[in-house]
């Protein structure tokens, strides 16, 4: 085959060539025009990308500080924190995380100025309110001024009514002021949260069950005598369904029976209280209720012995001591040798001298040895503070010692010598 030519005119010249050369001239051209075109928009585009890169590293760096400051605020550097903060607010166009370090730092570092002035600024987007408040209360709180504390913490639970966060902190407040009937609600809004552990599900119960019982206390809910009773009852009944060893409860409730006029009702919750927690004041208050003889009493409260190995042990000297009161030696006698002598605690030794003390033949030998093991024997239950250990005479909604709210337990306090107890 011959190979074609290509042949024009252009400008008085006369071009002759190949076809396939032409070819391969047109595709060198068109490949060079591309060229020159993306280069000329690499041209134009380079600022831009000089500034995108620029922007992505400022952004890359700010997000560094943010987490350094963070760590930072973590382990309890001030300087450092600050230090980050100021990059990060420099670094970054993000205000509700850096003025949220910034407030943090500031707060660490001591400087409660700049920290109100950075909650605050949280507290004008709404979503950082929360958060903004929350900081408030705090800071509230470190200078004193509960009445500020409080405010900021209802906003917040206002904003967020399902936080217990911020439940956690009305509750603590109103309880301070006494004001049960604020601090249930928000309690509620706590134990609704769950994802509690067993530990803290107790301390929940036994904060429920004070509160309620505090609730029930105050002689002023209702419009009317009748109306009163029932409310002050179904709080009784609320803290003793909370707790149901809180005895204190269960005394209140038999109270508020008798005063409606029914000694029936007032029986059931001092014996389920039993059940769950003997007691010598429960024991006494039954007797009376019950209306029956000193020894129909003692057979009717060993009913009540609860079937746990220990507290059965409490309850029989609890049955002891009733009976021994009341001039029944010979069945107090018995009791008390139905504990092993392994359970017995403090006050059960002590019975046991008593009774080697009593009758027509004083044993004083065996005497002088249960007095003895009195001394070594694990004291008997009272009113101490789970969180300082502290000892109290009666229960009370706060600790004398860390103002802990409801953190007095009835409980044995091994370990705990009786120099160390409340100044009430």
């Amino acid at each position: 085959a011959q190979p074609g030519m290509l042949a024009f005119e252009w400008l008085g010249w006369q071009v002759e060539m190949r076809t396939s050369l032409a070819v391969a001239l047109l595709v060198v051209l068109a490949l060079l025009l591309l060229f020159v075109d993306r280069l000329f928009r690499g041209l134009l585009g380079l600022p831009a990308w000089f500034g995108r890169n620029l922007a992505r590293r400022r952004t890359e760096s700010g997000h560094r500080a943010l987490a350094l400051g963070l760590m930072a605020v973590s382990a309890g550097e001030p300087d450092e924190a600050r230090h980050q903060a100021s990059r990060a607010q420099r670094l970054l166009a993000a205000p509700q995380l850096t003025d949220l370090l910034s407030a943090q730092a500031a707060h660490l570092s001591g400087d409660h100025q700049a920290a109100d002035r950075y909650f605050t600024s949280l507290t004008l987007d709404k979503d950082t309110a929360f958060l903004g408040h929350l900081g408030l209360a705090r800071l509230a709180l470190e200078k004193d001024n509960s009445d500020a504390a409080l405010a900021a913490a209802r906003v917040a639970l206002d904003i967020r009514p399902k936080s217990a966060m911020a439940a956690r902190q009305v509750m603590i407040l109103e309880a301070e002021r006494g004001n049960w009937a604020a601090a249930l609600p928000a309690l509620s809004v706590v134990m609704a949260a769950g994802d509690t552990d067993d530990e803290t599900g107790i301390v929940l119960s036994r904060q429920n069950a004070a509160l309620s019982y505090l609730e029930a206390l105050n002689d002023s809910l209702g419009s009317d005598t009748s109306l009163r009773r029932r409310a002050r009852i179904g709080k009784a009944q609320d803290a003793l369904a909370a707790l149901p060893g809180f005895w204190p409860a269960a005394l209140l409730l038999a109270d508020l029976h008798e005063q409606a006029g029914s000694s029936k009702k007032a029986v059931k919750p001092l014996e389920t209280a039993f059940r769950n927690m003997p007691h010598e004041l429960l024991a006494t208050r039954l007797r009376n209720l019950w209306g029956v003889n000193e020894g129909t009493a003692v057979g009717r409260l060993m009913r009540l012995i609860p079937d746990d190995v220990a507290l059965a042990a409490e309850g029989r000297c609890v049955v002891t001591a009733f009976a021994l009161e009341n001039g029944l030696v010979g069945e107090a006698r018995r009791l008390i040798n139905e504990i092993n002598p392994v359970m017995r605690d403090a006050a059960a030794w002590r019975l046991v001298a008593r009774l080697a003390a009593a009758g027509e033949a004083p044993d004083s030998v065996a005497e002088n040895d249960a007095l003895r093991e009195a001394g070594e024997a694990p004291r008997p239950r009272c009113w101490q503070c789970t969180s300082c250990q502290l000892v109290h005479e009666a229960w009370q909604p706060h600790c004398g010692g860390c103002a802990g709210l409801a953190t007095l337990d009835w409980r044995r306090p091994d370990g705990i010598t009786p120099l160390i107890s409340s100044a009430d």
